[in-house]
């Protein structure tokens, strides 16, 4: 990101902590961040929009961690998917997200609502398909159900947590029992088929393309690349996908490398997460 940008991002993301997103104002933000008005202009055209910047970087920051800790390892691992769980937690809580989820649902700006709503459902999707990855195909159906329990399961607990106690909340944990009961909740429901919410409900969930459709994208990222050794890795992966018979543990160690040698823009991770996913 724009340096100049992540700057103004930066002094709007404690502006919006100290004071709360209504009470700050675009001047606020000048003050805070030392700019111009018009440099603030060159890159946002209103308070939400920056407001929406910010979020979408840290939603980029939690992919990218979420990514980071998978590589390497199997897309049905239960503690894998319960450490995943505890990154969201865990950043929700050092950048004080929840207040700022609060402006948005609260808000009457309707762009802001839009926003809010489409991350919401971003992340029931991502929830919905690592709970396919934990336990098959069969629970397809249900993981759409089940990806809304957890999520509400885990703020409620939070929440319960913090009014009964001043102890610090043991995240992992709580991760790691919300998986455990989330086994159970399916394992009754493929016995009893019982659901409330259809697989449907949020749109029709897209199957995963073929390993050789990515080979083109990564071709682009790869000559986008700015560092030669991704640039390398990148090159490497598709060629690799692109043989008969691919193998599986050279692009799994392929992909590992490329996790701890780079921070990816959004498109390059999405990739990357669902090349792992494909290639369990």
């Amino acid at each position: 990101m724009n340096p100049k940008k992540q700057q103004i991002i930066n002094a709007a993301h404690h502006l919006f902590i100290k004071k709360g997103y209504n009470a700050s104002s675009i001047q606020d933000i000048l003050d805070e961040a030392g700019i111009s008005k018009g440099t603030f202009y060159n890159y946002f055209t209103s308070k939400s929009e920056c407001l929406i910047a910010l979020m979408e970087s840290i939603a980029e920051d939690i992919r990218s961690a979420r990514i980071s800790v998978a590589f390497g390892e199997s897309p049905s691992d239960p503690d894998l998917f319960a450490k995943q769980l505890a990154i969201r937690m865990r950043m929700n809580h050092e950048k004080n997200l929840f207040s700022l989820y609060e402006s948005i649902f609260y808000s009457q700006d309707e762009e802001l609502k839009a926003f809010g709503k489409s991350q919401y459902i971003l992340e029931l999707k991502w929830l919905s398909s690592r709970i396919i990855d934990l336990f098959g195909e069969k629970v397809r159906p249900y993981a759409l159900e089940n990806a809304a329990i957890a999520n509400g399961a885990l703020q409620q607990l939070m929440h319960v947590w913090r009014f009964g106690t001043e102890q610090q909340l043991p995240l992992d944990e709580l991760t790691d029992y919300i998986v455990h009961r989330m086994k159970q909740a399916v394992e009754i429901q493929l016995k009893d088929g019982k659901q409330f919410l259809s697989e449907g409900l949020l749109g029709q969930p897209q199957q995963p393309p073929a390993l050789s459709d990515s080979v083109p994208q990564l071709q682009a990222f790869a000559e986008q690349a700015e560092n030669d050794d991704v640039k390398q890795l990148l090159t490497f992966l598709a060629d690799e996908l692109t043989a008969e018979h691919p193998r599986n543990a050279v692009l799994s160690s392929v992909l590992t490398s490329l996790g701890q040698t780079t921070e990816s823009e959004a498109g390059l991770q999405r990739l990357l997460e669902q090349l792992w996913r494909q290639i369990k």
